[in-house]
């Protein structure tokens, strides 16, 4: 069994070099649809889309798990406002479109690889006058929506072998599979009317060991939210605290656990004016 696991999670630290790598391709808000930012380095970046311009490079890089409470976890490296704002009906959907190619049945994957898996999360920051110009390491996010590990449906790849074995079912696996690599989300309607940050991330536990093999995927987007019907912004937290080192999913074994696990996604929970939004099953997903 030891060598089961060890090679399962060389191969998967090996997948992660060459293939799995992921980005907010394009953004649909307001019913408009923004490119997302993907250069070499922020020198490129746009005036016309209201993702945030980062250093991430080509190759579609992760922010790795020791930056975990490192400013690059709130928005990608080195990221910063871009100077456009999208305007966001509160109530409205937002369709954020990640970045693969291939499918993993024919083991041509390019980018996301069917080896991986993880949660997703979705914040809303407020920032209190013109979010080009908001200092990120300031902003308090709260949560709009989240799924993890969903469970271990009997007769797919995410339920083969032995029980404590199971990768599972995860909620990158929706996204990246079951809806083409698109994921949907709601803006809440009972929030006050303003400028935010919209944060998404997704993110992948497949390297076993330290908590700095873990992967994640954070991008941000100007919007500005009309028509809320909110009086109060609800608490948040600052991005650079979502995570700790202990939390159970960023030390969770993917090839040798309890069967059946269940894992609580971190961070605070979603916040009450967004739990009609919620999402934590494949079928919630549109």
């Amino acid at each position: 069994m030891q060598y089961n696991i060890f090679t399962g999670a060389l191969l998967a630290a090996l997948v992660a070099s060459v293939s799995a790598h992921t980005d907010v391709t394009e953004v649909q808000i307001g019913g408009k649809t923004y490119k997302g930012f993907y250069a070499a380095s922020k020198a490129e970046c746009k005036k016309d889309s209201p993702a945030w311009c980062t250093n991430q490079g080509w190759g579609h890089q992760p922010v790795m798990g020791d930056k975990i409470n490192h400013p690059d976890i709130i928005a990608h490296k080195d990221a910063t406002p871009s100077s456009f704002t999208a305007e966001a009906p509160a109530g409205s959907k937002v369709t954020f479109k990640w970045f693969r190619t291939g499918s993993c049945e024919a083991k041509n994957e390019v980018g996301w690889d069917c080896s991986h898996h993880g949660s997703t999360t979705t914040w809303l920051a407020p920032c209190d006058g013109d979010c080009s110009q908001v200092d990120k390491t300031k902003l308090s996010f709260f949560k709009i929506h989240e799924s993890g590990l969903i469970g271990y449906p009997a007769g797919t790849r995410y339920a083969q072998g032995n029980a404590r074995e199971q990768t599972g079912k995860w909620a990158t696996d929706v996204i990246f599979y079951d809806n083409n690599n698109a994921q949907t989300v709601t803006i809440p309607k009972d929030i006050p009317s303003g400028n935010y940050v919209l944060r998404t991330e997704v993110m992948s536990i497949h390297n076993n060991g330290a908590v700095a093999n873990r992967q994640f995927w954070p991008q941000a987007f100007n919007i500005k939210v009309t028509g809320g019907s909110g009086s109060t912004v609800p608490q948040g937290i600052k991005a650079t605290e979502i995570y700790k080192s202990s939390d159970a999913l960023l030390t969770f074994d993917m090839y040798q656990h309890a069967a059946g696990a269940t894992l609580q996604v971190p961070g605070p929970k979603v916040a009450s004016v967004a739990s009609a939004s919620k999402r934590s099953h494949a079928r919630d997903f549109a």
